[in-house]
């Protein structure tokens, strides 16, 4: 049923003499005045009593729904109640309500209210109230505005559902009927104003929280979080124990991945290398590790990774630096016996300083001195290529690890020394501009025979080096990061020479150049630092080009450096950095990134999140999307031992300096 909203007129017709009917519709007359003494008004003047008729319209039930005007009458109005002053009358309806009363002429308060029982009883459908000067002697009209009374109220979405992870404005229809069941309509306000509140999720607000008039309209405003199936809407009238109907709005579950999700995210693990991870069976590697990386001569674990169905199996070179050297450093009697060193046949493949000898370094007793190849040289080339070549031959390697290979020549202050001869006796004579070295370089990746595994930034930045200048070549595969996200020390990247914002940003630029990055991290591998690094990894997470090297210069107590917290598959992120992390920073200071789609070990875990204080003081925990429940914590164990990945911790409302949080 739908109540008609009809323009009311409150017609009055004063005169000391006589009555006259005042026309309200449908051939109404007016009822004989009742029998009562003259009345004042609130402000009643002196002079002769008048008589006051009023004629209210009802419409009827069956037109109700087809005319919307601007006022509202219920068509359940079977009574009518007008009060002024200390005076009451009431009269029953039928298709009006008609009443005559005496009043003295003058400036009078009508109190008018419309019940859904006769003699005044029942339910108040609706009430209003205006002051009008009394003139005797002509016809005087005064409007009245009635406010419906809100006895029910049912809420209507205008959209089945919402998709995770997507922002979304739904509108919300809020329908209230009287107590006779009939619609409240038209743009007049209620009696008292509707009060609406969304469920606290965090995932949606309202518009307004107070809906005034039939004529109000309403937005829930979804914010994409994944962390709830459901947003839920509430009505009602305050002081009252009106009955409202809430219904829920869905969120539907994102759409599961194409293929199978990945048992772990893509990971980059040392084995055999320098003795890491060796004893591991290398069925249980190929189970946990995308890439291995073997050393630079049998590549024994490296093969035995592959014959166990392992994906990608890298050995170790240095394209750029060779050990083992020692004096004389010119001349036939110049002996370097170091990887490719001990196959170079020709003194050009070497750099030489300004007194004609070769360039070197000291490092130890074991390992004497290092000494540079020259890039621009055919024969360091030649014996580059045949070092890849005598590797390959001894296991089925995929890739080779360039050590050194991926910095600058001319440093920051305009010298090799800072550069490509930092911590050598001299400068190389045989190139002497970055763009003869770029060539150089590219030249002396390109002997490979397998890509590589560029490893070498830019300094401070750690960008790729000249703008990635070498990424966009065929024969790279990825840009390490030695030491992301951490020190040389074991400590963590944080706000000191701006090192973490610039590992982000490193990440970044690599990606740009639709590259694969390797994130090395050297850390202490204690599970606080573990978490730190993890999360701060997550916040320019990219599943197309992002690779976990975990702790490979620190292995966890029991010797190993495979962790389960990298089983954790982040997925469908709600929002993603804009070439510069500083997007990802928050109000509070930290870092966030939420995931609509976590996995762990191939389970669904829901939705996720890492939050990231990387500065030097203490921040609030910022206010996210979901609604989290729990935090990772790490057991102080690799993986291979039975070291877990839980979400057993609390969420804190602050975060120390340099810590990380990964929440579901």
């Amino acid at each position: 049923m739908r109540a008609r909203s009809a323009v009311l007129r409150l017609c009055v017709v004063v005169s000391s003499l006589l009555l006259a009917a005042c026309g309200g519709g449908g051939g109404s007359s007016a009822l004989p005045a009742a029998n009562l003494a003259p009345q004042p008004g609130n402000g009643a003047g002196s002079g002769a009593p008048a008589s006051v008729a009023f004629t209210i319209q009802i419409p009827s039930a069956s037109s109700s729904g087809s005319k919307r005007r601007p006022r509202y009458v219920s068509a359940g109005t079977k009574s009518a109640s007008v009060a002024y002053g200390t005076n009451r009358q009431v009269v029953d309806c039928t298709t009006t309500c008609s009443l005559q009363m005496t009043v003295l002429p003058g400036t009078v308060t009508f109190n008018v209210g419309l019940y859904d029982a006769s003699a005044g009883g029942g339910n108040l459908l609706a009430s209003g109230a205006t002051t009008t000067t009394i003139v005797p002697g002509q016809q005087n009209s005064v409007n009245i505005t009635f406010a419906g009374v809100v006895a029910s109220i049912a809420l209507l979405f205008g959209a089945g559902s919402v998709a995770a992870g997507t922002p979304a404005s739904v509108p919300v229809t809020v329908t209230a009927k009287d107590a006779a069941g009939y619609t409240i309509v038209g743009s007049d306000p209620y009696a008292t104003p509707i009060a609406l509140s969304v469920d606290g999720s965090g995932a949606a607000a309202l518009s307004t929280s107070s809906v005034s008039s039939p004529s109000s309209t309403v937005l829930l405003n979804y914010n994409g979080s994944s962390n709830v199936s459901a947003l839920h809407v509430s009505a009602s009238v305050p002081g009252t124990n009106v009955a409202a109907q809430s219904p829920a709005l869905a969120v539907q579950a994102p759409a599961p991945p194409a293929g199978s999700v990945p048992a772990h995210v893509t990971t980059y693990y040392y084995y055999g290398i320098n003795g890491t991870n060796a004893s591991i069976p290398a069925s249980w590697m190929a189970a946990h590790a995308d890439y291995v990386e073997d050393d630079g001569d049998t590549v024994a674990h490296a093969s035995a990774f592959k014959a166990a169905g392992g994906k990608y199996a890298v050995s170790y070179t240095d394209p750029a630096y060779v050990p083992y050297c020692f004096a004389p450093f010119s001349g036939p009697q110049a002996s370097c016996q170091g990887q490719v060193g001990k196959l170079v046949t020709d003194e050009s493949a070497w750099f030489h300083g300004p007194d004609g000898t070769r360039t070197r370094s000291y490092v130890d007793a074991h390992f004497g001195y290092k000494e540079v190849l020259n890039p621009a040289s055919p024969a360091a080339q030649d014996a580059y290529r045949k070092t890849t070549q005598a590797i390959l031959a001894n296991g089925p390697i995929d890739y080779f690890f360039a050590d050194d290979a991926g910095g600058v020549y001319i440093g920051s202050d305009g010298t090799e020394m800072t550069g490509w001869f930092w911590g050598f006796n001299a400068p190389g004579t045989e190139i002497t501009t970055d763009a003869d070295f770029i060539v150089a370089n590219k030249k002396m990746l390109a002997a490979a025979a397998k890509p590589v595994v560029l490893n070498g930034s830019t300094p401070y930045t750690m960008l790729p080096s000249y703008n990635g200048a070498w990424l966009d070549s065929p024969n790279v595969m990825a840009q390490n990061f030695e030491g992301c996200f951490s020190d040389d020390n074991g400590a963590v990247a944080g706000p000191h020479n701006n090192r973490w914002v610039y590992q982000s940003n490193a990440l970044l630029a690599t990606y740009a150049h639709r590259t694969n990055a390797v994130c090395m991290m050297y850390a202490n591998p204690t599970p606080a630092n573990r978490v730190y690094e993890m999360a701060s990894w997550w916040i320019t997470y990219d599943e197309r080009y992002s690779i976990a090297a975990p702790y490979t210069s620190y292995p966890l107590k029991d010797g190993f450096t495979v962790v389960p917290e990298y089983d954790v598959v982040p997925r469908q992120p709600l929002t993603s950095p804009s070439g510069d992390v500083s997007s990802m920073r928050s109000a509070s200071g930290a870092y966030v990134r939420e995931f609509a789609a976590c996995y762990q070990a191939g389970a669904p875990l829901g939705p996720c999140a890492a939050v990231v204080n990387a500065s030097s003081s203490t921040e609030s925990m910022p206010i996210l999307s979901g609604r989290y429940t729990s935090s990772l914590v790490l057991d102080d164990a690799s993986e291979y031992t039975g070291g877990k990945a839980n979400w057993t911790g609390t969420i804190p409302t602050s975060l120390a300096p340099q810590t990380a949080l990964v929440l579901r």
